[in-house]
């Protein structure tokens, strides 16, 4: 008898050990779904701010080369939030299965724990119950009656261990059915959103897509489009020529001539894809051969933006047809070009040193635009970072 009644005591002390899965040993859903929400309510708004400024620049008539960019950024941006909806309906879905699981461990830990309780209940019968265990103590020859005590306490804990480990289980499977109840309900309603967001942006982008194909193959707009870009190169150039000027004008006041940094450790002012090659190159957009002076370096929105190499920060300014940007003195003649920029945080006369965070890449744009002169005169971006400046 008494091997029979242990192994159901240290039968329960093995069952009751069994530990529900913490929350954060699992993927933290709720979070995930709200960030992900948040990126959705903010491409959102940046499309239907985009909608009305293409709107109203039909309505104005402006240069084809802006409305040009603006429709393909549309695009892109539409293509984004699309794509968007399609990861969170499928977060959504882990969440639901997730909870699912949760529901199904607490279930199973409920049947082992009656299931020990049960095999408790049926050998207790079977030995007469512990208190003969405990009485034979009395009697001559049969044990230590204190061993006895000791293992009673012991099946006693386990006992009050049972029951406080079912009440939490019954108390987690209330909150996870509740939990499974409104993931199934979110669920629902955002899928019933997202078939109306996709009809409505599918439309819009169908829409912007029509309107960027009549711009290309219209040989006027094309032709008012390529004097843009040569006036914006020009611009540039000014702006660089005033730049050079005034540095010659303070060298003439005994000003000390800053020297180009040499070397290897140059850097890539944002990491990613150069989507966009220095010198003769096909316009996607214009359906063209166009003379690009700088690279365009595909980033992610916020991502910081370095200086290529240490220099003094000569100008912040709008760069013609690439947004906000700064102009870097580099010393040796050599200026550097960074614009699409947000959030700058330099100013005008820093000192600023290689790689050191100039802004972000914007939002509006994705991509970085980077140029190098010497003098007036443009260098190959990519090949004057590998050299190191040489």
């Amino acid at each position: 008898m008494r091997p029979l009644f242990l192994s159901a005591v240290f039968g329960f002390q093995l069952s009751i050990c069994v530990i529900p899965v913490s929350a954060s040993d699992k993927k933290d859903f709720d979070r995930e779904i709200a960030r992900q929400k948040r990126e959705l309510d903010d491409l959102r708004d940046r499309l239907q701010a985009e909608q009305k400024e293409l709107e109203q620049l039909r309505e104005k008539k402006v240069s084809a080369l802006g409305t040009l960019e603006k429709i393909s950024g549309n695009i892109k941006h539409t293509e984004q939030y699309l794509s968007k909806l399609e990861a969170t309906e499928e977060t959504l879905n882990k969440s639901l299965g997730a909870v699912r699981q949760d529901m199904s461990d607490i279930e199973n830990r409920i049947q082992e724990r009656n299931a020990v309780m049960a095999k408790r209940v049926r050998t207790l019968f079977i030995t007469g119950g512990p208190d003969r265990m405990v009485l034979m103590g009395w009697e001559s020859g049969h044990g230590d009656f204190m061993r006895k005590v000791f293992f009673m306490k012991r099946v006693l804990r386990y006992d009050r261990s049972l029951v406080e480990a079912g009440r939490e289980d019954a108390a987690l499977k209330r909150r996870a059915a509740e939990k499974l109840d409104g993931r199934i309900a979110e669920l629902d309603s955002f899928r019933a959103h997202k078939s109306k967001e996709k009809e409505t942006y599918n439309r819009a982008r169908k829409e912007q897509e029509r309107h960027l194909s009549e711009i290309q193959s219209d040989e006027t707009s094309k032709q008012e489009a390529l004097k843009e870009l040569e006036e914006n190169a020009r611009l540039i150039t000014e702006i660089i020529a005033a730049l050079e000027k005034r540095r010659k004008e303070e060298m003439a006041r005994n000003k000390k001539a800053t020297v180009l940094e040499s070397g290897s450790r140059y850097c890539l002012p944002v990491e990613g894809e150069v989507v966009s090659k220095y010198g003769l190159q096909y316009h996607s957009t214009l359906k063209t051969t166009t003379k690009n002076l700088g690279i365009e370096i595909r980033g992610t929105p916020g991502t910081p933006v370095r200086a290529a190499v240490s220099g003094e920060v000569a100008l912040i300014t709008r760069i013609p047809g690439y947004g906000m940007g700064v102009i870097m003195d580099n010393g040796s003649d050599i200026f550097t070009i960074y614009a699409n920029l947000a959030g700058i945080k330099v100013r005008q006369g820093d000192k600023v040193k290689t790689c050191q965070d100039l802004g972000t890449v914007s939002v509006e744009a994705g991509q970085v635009y980077f140029e190098v002169r010497k003098g007036t005169k443009t260098l190959d971006p990519s090949a004057w970072l590998k050299s190191g400046g040489k």
